[in-house]
């Protein structure tokens, strides 16, 4: 799959990403890249509405999470179980949310969902604006394999 089919299956099933204008750049097996213009986030003062970054950090960890267990053949319904963001100045220009998997943390999770059929895991999501720093996202991400005739699975 492809950034840009990515970005379309998110629009489609995630309405959300389409009005923030998110677009995914870039992702592998380790790590998602996922940009929004500042335009359709704005607030009442011109900078990136809270909400929207908090959004994008909660996108970059599902949607890594996702493609990282499709990868491996799972189907799995994930959501956000813990959402926290550290906000260090004001967004004025497009930004950037780098969502990367804890390597160290990976194989336990892949083992825990294998044998449990659910699993929970940390993805640090660091969100970028005129190449600074601006937003660091703390999510905890509960994964729930589902079977293969499971008619509600959805795939990437």
């Amino acid at each position: 799959m492809s950034p840009e089919e990515l970005t379309a299956y998110l629009h489609i099933h995630i309405p959300l990403t389409a009005a923030l204008g998110a677009r995914v750049l870039s992702f592998d097996s380790r790590q998602m890249e996922i940009a929004a213009p500042l335009a359709p986030n704005r607030n009442h003062r011109g900078t990136a509405f809270g909400g929207s970054l908090a959004t994008l950090g909660i996108l970059g960890g599902w949607s890594l999470l996702n493609t990282a267990l499709e990868r491996q053949n799972m189907v799995a319904k994930i959501v956000v179980q813990h959402s926290d963001c550290e906000f260090r100045e004001p967004v004025a220009a497009d930004f950037i949310a780098l969502s990367v998997l804890p390597e160290a943390e990976w194989p336990h999770f892949l083992a825990t969902l294998r044998r449990h059929r659910r699993a929970r895991i940390a993805i640090e999501t660091r969100i970028r604006a005129n190449g600074r720093a601006v937003v660091t996202h703390r999510g905890r991400y509960a994964a729930f394999l589902e079977s293969a005739d499971d008619s509600t699975a959805t795939e990437l």
